[in-house]
């Protein structure tokens, strides 16, 4: 693996086009970019005051921000980077286990982000949802994935799943830290949100 380029054309069915792969790599930033926006404006509250209030915690605005809106765009385009182009700025190429442990963990993050973050809330009674418009994108880029770079998934099972596993899990795990937080933190604590009713009170600020 010697360029990005190279990269590209052993895990996708496409040719080694630049204009291809600034293509793929352009939808998953604003794919990412969109959806993380919708998180923090696209309803009254944003992902975190949501999150905080189904457990019953209510995080600092600033830390919410932070973690939710910054360092999640930040670390999904990282990802995004070495995923579809196996590279990343002062790095450089990054090793072939690591490039498709990333693609695998897109599509994990992707399909769980949607599933457990959004819809499975929504379908619980925990609405409205911030993002969950822009999960239908994500939709899109798993499908993309797994018809346009099952050659990638395939060069290396192991490291697909392992990244496949870690990308679901890092979602899957945030409502669970969340509820260990609250344990941890008493002046955060709050009454959880009772499910089909209006979130509540303390969190509508």
């Amino acid at each position: 693996m010697t360029s990005p380029l190279d990269y590209f054309d052993r895990i996708s069915i496409f040719a080694p086009s630049a204009g291809m792969l600034g293509l793929v790599l352009a939808a998953n930033i604003v794919f990412t970019a969109i959806h993380v926006w919708q998180e923090w404006k696209g309803e009254p509250w944003p992902l975190w005051r949501v999150f905080g209030a189904v457990v019953g915690l209510r995080l600092p605005n600033a830390l919410g921000f932070l973690g939710f809106t910054v360092v999640l765009a930040l670390g999904q385009w990282a990802l995004g980077l070495m995923a579809y182009a196996g590279w990343l700025p002062l790095i450089g190429m990054v090793g072939m286990p690591l490039a498709i442990g990333s693609l695998g963990a897109v599509l994990g993050a992707r399909i769980a982000d949607s599933c457990v973050s959004h819809w499975a809330l929504w379908l619980m009674g925990y609405r409205p949802n911030p993002g969950l418009s822009s999960t239908a994108l994500y939709a899109v880029e798993a499908i993309a994935i797994l018809v346009a770079f099952r050659k990638g998934l395939a060069l290396d099972p192991t490291a697909a799943g392992k990244g496949f596993a870690a990308g679901a899990g890092f979602f899957i795990a945030v409502i669970p830290g969340l509820t260990l937080v609250r344990t941890l933190v008493k002046p955060w604590q709050r009454k959880p949100w009772v499910r089909g009713e209006h979130i509540p009170a303390w969190a509508d600020t």
